[in-house]
């Protein structure tokens, strides 16, 4: 499914307030809630079902600060640019 993007300017501080609440409530970020909202508001809300995946589920939150310490060491190298492979 081709997906679009756009920019809403214009929101006043309450209703983006209101929308992160929101947002927190239902566990989304704001932009999945903005996306539901327009959805179910145009009646696409039957047709557009995305997965929503928990395989991961079990490992998040369970790192040790040197488990991320071992993990930022092991990954160093991929911050670096190979400039000649990049011309």
């Amino acid at each position: 499914m081709q997906t679009f993007n756009f920019n809403l300017r214009g929101l006043t501080k309450n209703v983006m307030s209101a929308l992160k609440l929101e947002a927190k409530r239902q566990k989304l970020s704001v932009n999945s809630l903005l996306i539901k909202m327009i959805e179910n508001n145009l009646g696409y809300s039957h047709m557009v079902k995305r997965p929503i995946y928990h395989d991961l589920d079990k490992l998040a939150g369970t790192w040790s600060a040197s488990d991320v310490k071992q993990f930022e060491k092991n990954i160093k190298d991929f911050e670096k640019i190979d400039r000649e492979i990049w011309k």
